[in-house]
């Protein structure tokens, strides 16, 4: 990311002398140029996010046994290009999550990162359907807060992450 370019658009967020609308504008160019530096940085082969993907699930025989349509990268684990663009839509994800729960970004800063993640991943629940970026931003988990998974009515809850790895790190739907 261009340093100098993200300096002067922080000076448009923050100048209240700035119609909103310009401010609004220059918050969603500096989202734009975090999701660009992900971007530029790209995924490598032999990246560790890649390779835990290509790797074929252990148990994959006696899934197998169970049910004949078990084959698809789960079981076999991800070809080559699914896996870097996997990893590469979390990263551009993270990097998004990274803004919105960083109390130190202005809000409008923070509110264009909701706007992108409510744009550009759609969590497909009905709850969400409802959701605005100023919502979003409203109902962020604080750093001490827990989330559950799949797992956790066995183990327990898990503390939040941060940098944030997931949506779930950040908010609880």
């Amino acid at each position: 990311m261009d340093e100098q370019q993200a300096k002067q658009l922080r000076s448009v967020v923050v100048d209240e002398g700035q119609s909103l609308q310009s401010r609004k504008a220059a918050a969603e160019h500096l989202i734009g140029l975090h999701v660009e530096a992900v971007e530029a940085a790209g995924v490598s082969d032999d990246d560790p996010e890649v390779s835990a993907l290509r790797t074929p699930w252990k148990d994959a025989e006696l899934a197998s046994m169970f049910c004949k349509s078990l084959d698809g990268p789960p079981l076999k684990g991800a070809s080559l290009s699914d896996a870097k663009n996997t990893v590469f839509q979390r990263r551009k994800l993270r990097a998004l999550l990274a803004v919105v729960v960083d109390e130190k970004a202005h809000p409008l800063e923070r509110l264009a990162g909701c706007e992108r993640i409510l744009h550009d991943y759609p969590v497909g629940k009905w709850r969400m359907n409802s959701y605005t970026a100023a919502r979003l931003l409203a109902e962020i988990l604080p750093a001490d807060s827990v989330k559950w998974d799949s797992e956790s009515w066995r183990r327990g809850p898990i503390q939040v992450q941060r940098p944030p790895m997931e949506l779930k790190d950040v908010w609880s739907f």
